[in-house]
């Protein structure tokens, strides 16, 4: 899903492109693979985590790249300008989207291009497998009641606020640009892809709010195995949300 972005934005004539929410360098790693040879490009990771920007700069040595410990909310503060924001796998992350998106589109001349994806938003579940998703949540729960710990549904969490695309959509245009391309990508999700999704902080936050993170991954992974056998399961569709905004 990274790649089909990257594929669509990184063209020649960016000169200056921003991987915003880096991480350790995975997005950045398509960014320079998609480049080639191209010498006359800067690629800039930005994240908030120290020890997320120092594994991306132990693990790409490229002259076209460097990386800074920053927020999407200070975007324009650390970058003054740019061609290309790539915001991959991040965008639900961030409580204040409008001001993000804001953030970005100060940087971009007219033209200039905004990307970004996610699994977690409003709309990800794909007709007839919300059963799926109900009874894996049920089993957690359960699993975490067989250990004597329990749920408390009246904690509320940031991985709850999901945004539909229309959303999305209407913040971008606020912020300058243009009516994004949406896609929605429908994905089989593995059960090794679940298992990641169930090892996300913040989705064990909105699924099992006030369990221990580590507990919660736990039971989660146990109400998996439970769920994929019960309704007899390999594999479950879900939709990516895809988008690129060109600022107008």
């Amino acid at each position: 899903m990274n790649r089909w972005i990257v594929e669509r934005v990184i063209c020649p004539g960016r000169q200056i492109i921003v991987d915003l929410g880096c991480g350790p360098g995975a997005v950045t790693k398509l960014i320079l693979e998609r480049l080639g040879d191209a010498r006359d490009v800067r690629v800039i990771g930005i994240d908030p985590s120290p020890s997320a920007i120092e594994r991306a700069r132990a693990a790409i040595k490229s002259r076209i790249t460097e990386f800074i410990q920053g927020t999407a909310e200070s975007l324009s503060g650390i970058v003054p300008r740019a061609d290309a924001v790539v915001f991959l796998n991040a965008i639900h992350l961030v409580p204040d989207k409008a001001q993000v998106i804001g953030e970005v589109r100060k940087i971009l001349p007219r033209g200039g291009v905004f990307a970004f994806n996610s699994t977690f938003f409003n709309g990800a579940y794909v007709e007839g497998t919300s059963k799926f998703w109900r009874r894996w949540i049920v089993r957690a729960v359960q699993a975490l009641r067989e250990r004597g710990l329990d749920v408390h549904h009246t904690e509320k969490a940031t991985a709850r606020d999901f945004l539909s695309p229309e959303q999305y959509s209407a913040l971008c245009v606020a912020a300058g640009f243009a009516p994004p391309a949406i896609e929605l990508v429908k994905v089989n999700f593995t059960f090794e892809s679940m298992v990641d999704i169930a090892r996300f902080s913040l989705f064990i936050e909105g699924a099992l709010p006030g369990v221990p993170l580590e507990e919660g991954a736990r039971a989660l992974e146990i109400g998996l195995v439970r769920t994929m056998n019960e309704l007899g399961v390999s594999t479950v569709p879900r939709f990516w949300m895809e988008a690129v905004a060109t600022a107008a």
